[in-house]
């Protein structure tokens, strides 16, 4: 034990070792610190000048500005990761309760992966049972621009729903299977899933791989990696701000008359929007005839176009789960306060924000109607046999909710 403690002592008195001493500081005028320091400059100038142009009334939307920025930061660095793993094009999961962008759906599952025009990929795997499984390319360069797609028997999938296919600039030579065309701009393949039988419907299970032999890596510096998050993060977090900004100005409890095809997602959806303002003790009453579309959906969305939540709030209901009137006809409530009927949408305490209507696969596209009314006398505008909703069957409507969100989004 003697010997133990004058070790101890020994050790403690001697001088400490300059190899052993705690590094230096690295000099403030480093190369690297410069690079770090413009870095964040670029950051903080691009995130100022969003909220300075996009300015927001109210505390949610001014506290949710900040959260989203941080998520765009969060995800530009990601993305810049992401493509340099240029000979693995991973299906990465999207837009879960983090990471919403672009009013992501509701009822969506989104797998995306980074690839490259001149690229030759192989997609297979086993399809899930979603209503609607689409695969689309796309690229962010300059903004957000669609290409190609594919969806349903497209897939080609066998008796149990296994598939197999190609993905290239041309048909591979010799293969007659399912083969979708890319665009030399193309960027990011995307394969979304969007579920209308939220209880009964299962996930797709894919893997991508790539074909040819990718070009070898060459060295990059970092301060051009670190311009690139920069130059990503100011361009993709602004990009659908003057579109929110827009609607805001022009219809306010109103909704527009979708195109006849979308410019930005798929291209056999139609998208139309509005803007909900329902201070408390009001309610905005939507009503509509169902589209004959697969597949049909309401949510709703804040002011920086994120989808609001639909996981532990009614932020969205599509064709499957909205109850229908004893006239056919379809009657969504948006009320702070639960109104007590059926088809709640709920907007998380926002006072205003955006609503975005999907028909998907549609052969008709009615235009919605919306009248805010008084929430005292929503009853009396609504059809007198609209049943109503308990404190007690709500809960399970949102129990329903979060057991398919932790099935949408498992490994």
């Amino acid at each position: 034990m003697r010997s133990l403690l004058t070790l101890a002592l020994v050790m403690a008195l001697a001088p400490v070792s300059p190899s052993l001493a705690e590094p230096a500081a690295a000099p403030a005028t480093s190369q690297e610190a410069r690079e770090w320091a413009a870095f964040c400059d670029r950051l903080k100038e691009e995130g100022l000048r969003i909220l300075r142009e996009h300015p927001q009334p109210h505390a949610i939307d001014r506290e949710e500005g900040l959260r989203y920025l941080a998520q765009q930061v969060r995800f530009a660095i990601g993305d810049e990761l992401i493509a340099e793993e240029r000979g693995f094009p991973l299906l990465r999961l999207g837009a879960t309760t983090i990471d919403k962008w672009g009013l992501d759906g509701a009822d969506a599952r989104y797998l995306a992966a980074r690839i490259r025009g001149d690229g030759v990929y192989r997609l297979h795997g086993t399809l899930g049972t979603a209503r609607l499984i689409a695969m689309q390319s796309f690229t962010m360069a300059g903004g957000f621009q669609a290409f190609d797609s594919m969806s349903g028997e497209a897939f080609g999938a066998d008796a149990d729903r296994r598939v197999d296919l190609r993905i290239s600039a041309t048909r591979p030579e010799g293969w007659t299977g399912p083969w979708l065309r890319l665009a030399p701009a193309a960027t990011n393949l995307l394969v979304r899933e969007y579920f209308n039988d939220w209880e009964r419907e299962e996930v797709s299970r894919l893997v991508l791989e790539r074909l040819d032999a990718p070009e070898p890596r060459t060295g990059d510096p970092a301060a051009g990696r670190l311009a690139r998050i920069a130059a990503a993060f100011g361009g993709r977090a602004a990009l659908w701000l003057p579109r929110a900004a827009q609607t805001r100005e022009h219809l306010v409890n109103r909704f527009t008359r979708p195109p006849n095809q979308a410019s930005q997602g798929l291209k056999d959806n139609v998208y139309g929007q509005g803007w909900f303002q329902v201070p408390e003790g009001s309610a905005l009453v939507i009503e509509l005839d169902a589209p004959d579309a697969l597949l049909w959906s309401f949510q709703l969305g804040n002011t920086w176009w994120e989808s609001l939540d639909y996981v532990n709030h009614t932020g969205s209901l599509n064709g499957h789960q909205a109850v229908a009137s004893s006239d056919g006809r379809y009657r969504l409530v948006i009320s702070q306060e639960d109104p007590g009927v059926p088809n709640w949408l709920d907007p998380s305490g926002h006072p205003e924000g955006m609503v975005l209507y999907r028909y998907q696969q549609a052969r008709n596209a009615p235009v919605p109607k919306a009248r805010r009314v008084p929430l005292a006398e929503l009853r009396q505008t609504l059809p007198e046999d609209t049943p109503e909703v308990t404190p007690q069957q709500r809960a399970l409507e949102i129990a329903r909710r979060r057991e398919h969100a932790s099935r949408r989004w498992s490994p």
